[in-house]
């Protein structure tokens, strides 16, 4: 029996190796291959910093129009539950040459999660236009800010193209721990619009919402009454709707993509027009 036992010995110490060694390298391939959290805001690098893309591209456009001459932009928002609708504007959008590039009102994604930011980035790559976007406060949640940042870089951020500056500001309150917007940001942005026909200011929430508190409402309006804003514009409310805050302000609430709308945007040297329009 003392002899069987010895034999034995050495075939079960190797087998047991071999089943540890198996189990290493399923755990090792294991950590490689799955996301064990739906709130992972690593962000790959193909997707990192693609807004420095679009600029690029579009200050190609931009050198490549005469000063003075027409151009379109257009305006969509909120396509956080609409992915479906974002894809079939986008490839609309590609076939209208005229239209040089978009801009965004905000609510990208619906929970701020990573995959609903590729989701939103596979889109509107097929789109074939420079594109860029303010901050949602359905963006903000989880870890959508720190996402949002890795993917486009800044959430407070300014774009020129030839005789308009288009001022991108993030006013999201409550999905931020009510933390208060950068308004001496804004302020010192607006200071600086000297040689600019149109100052346009971007930001999901208006002051129309109750998501706002009358002090912030307060505080963007004056700020944009004394800069002489030539249009504030919004997402979030999911209508369509344009009229004037205080009378002086022409303000622009862009309406959500599932509207199948997007506004198009005519500028002509000192005046501009908005066209609302089906795809």
């Amino acid at each position: 029996m003392f002899m069987k036992t010895n034999k034995l010995r050495p075939k079960i110490i190797f087998k047991l190796s071999l089943i540890i060694l198996s189990l290493v390298v399923l755990i090792s391939s294991c950590i490689k291959t799955f996301d064990y959290s739906v709130y992972s805001s690593y962000v790959p690098v193909s997707y990192r910093d693609s807004r420095e893309d679009n600029q690029l591209e579009l200050t190609n456009i931009e050198n490549s129009i005469q000063d003075g001459e027409p151009f379109k932009f257009v305006f969509i928002s909120d396509s956080h539950t609409s992915y479906n609708d974002l894809d079939d504007f986008a490839c609309a959008i590609k076939d209208i040459p005229e239209v040089l590039f978009i801009l965004h009102g905000g609510d990208l994604t619906d929970g701020g999660m990573l995959a609903e930011y590729q989701i939103y980035y596979d889109i509107m790559e097929k789109a074939q236009k420079p594109y860029f976007q303010v901050i949602g406060n359905h963006d903000c949640l989880a870890n959508g800010l720190s996402i949002y940042n890795d993917m486009y870089g800044k959430d407070d951020y300014v774009l020129t193209f030839k005789n308009c500056k288009f001022i991108f500001f993030n006013d999201i309150v409550w999905e931020l721990e009510n933390r208060e917007p950068d308004y001496f940001w804004l302020m010192e942005q607006l200071e600086d619009t000297v040689g600019y026909d149109h100052v346009f200011v971007i930001s999901h929430i208006s002051p129309l919402s109750d998501s706002f508190t009358p002090l912030n409402s307060y505080a963007y309006l004056n700020i944009l009454k004394k800069y002489n804003v030539d249009l504030s514009v919004h997402g979030h409310d999911h209508d369509y709707l344009t009229g004037t805050f205080e009378g002086d302000i022409d303000y622009l609430i862009i309406g959500s993509i599932d509207k199948k709308h997007y506004i198009e945007v005519t500028v002509e040297n000192e005046s501009f027009y908005l066209n609302r329009k089906p795809f």
